[in-house]
């Protein structure tokens, strides 16, 4: 089953700045329930404090843990059993960063050390992907990234008491925006709409790296955008090419002429994405994009 793409952008939205409280997965029903503390809110309706995401058929689930090149960090960690995911995810308190959960392509052939894998060989590939991942550090002071990634068909919200949560309502539209930056704790509403890929072939395109414990901005790059109808680029002018992954693709956004890091506007670009990255990692603006980017094979 195809999912809609208010229905993607509604579990993206729902999904930003939360905190994983508990992860089951049964093989036996091909399903896996994620339940989260969410910290966003929908236009209407009621504010969930507790939100599970129930994701099925699933055909594989895989935890990574991969250093900031993508490589398995030695030491590395033990290995963890299907019945262990939730306590796993329980030791984690940061919220979850990003905006593109919901088949996001730089993650699926992840590399790294396998800590935990299941997969039913008998089922066809998945329509989509939900990742997310968490910054870690090991006891030698190395930092490195654990990656939860499923492959699903179906998914949709509930309440604890069953009832169905209309991710719909939490897609963003409208032109209102949260002023990142500022250091505000108040719950992230709007954003602009998201424009279709051709529309951004040839302009600026700002990639912005927002610290998604704070929603502060941290750093940002700008680069020039070519759509050749079935992928997006991204070119430095130091003549760096690089592939725009499927989800980020489509949560590009108009500049909103208040856009700001540290009281200076942001004026360089025409249009934008947000990149979630987690408190632990480079301010460097090159370094981030070659972690959450992919250089381009062919150009």
């Amino acid at each position: 089953m195809t999912l809609a793409q208010k229905h993607i952008e509604g579990l993206n939205f729902l999904l930003h700045g939360a905190q994983v409280l508990d992860l089951v997965l049964d093989p036996a029903k091909r399903l896996a329930v994620v339940t989260i503390a969410p910290t966003t809110t929908p236009r209407a309706g009621p504010i969930p404090t507790r939100a599970s995401i129930s994701l099925l058929p699933v055909s594989s689930v895989v935890v990574v843990l991969k250093d900031l090149e993508g490589h398995a960090p030695v030491p590395g960690m033990d290995r963890v059993r299907i019945d262990e995911l939730g306590s796993l995810v329980s030791q984690f308190t940061q919220p979850l960063a990003g905006w593109d959960f919901i088949d996001n392509q730089r993650n699926f052939t992840p590399g790294g050390q396998r800590v935990c894998e299941w997969f039913d060989p008998a089922m066809p590939a998945s329509e989509h992907t939900l990742s997310f991942f968490y910054g870690v550090r090991s006891a030698e002071g190395a930092s490195a990234l654990l990656l939860f990634l499923f492959s699903f068909d179906n998914a949709f919200a509930s309440h604890p008491n069953g009832q169905a949560i209309p991710v719909e309502s939490f897609a963003a539209s409208g032109t209102g925006w949260k002023a990142i930056g500022s250091g505000a704790t108040e719950p992230v509403t709007i954003l602009p709409d998201a424009v279709p890929p051709r529309q951004v072939d040839g302009e600026l395109l700002g990639l912005i790296f927002v610290d998604a414990a704070q929603d502060v901005i941290v750093s940002y790059a700008v680069g020039k955008a070519n759509w050749d109808g079935r992928r997006l680029r991204w070119s430095t002018s130091d003549g760096g090419t690089y592939d725009i992954p499927g989800g980020l693709t489509h949560q590009i956004r108009p500049r909103i002429p208040s856009m700001n890091r540290d009281g200076t506007p942001l004026e360089d670009f025409s249009y934008f994405a947000l990149v979630g990255v987690t408190p632990d990692v480079s301010r460097d603006p090159g370094e981030l994009v070659r972690l959450h980017l992919e250089r381009s094979r062919s150009v």
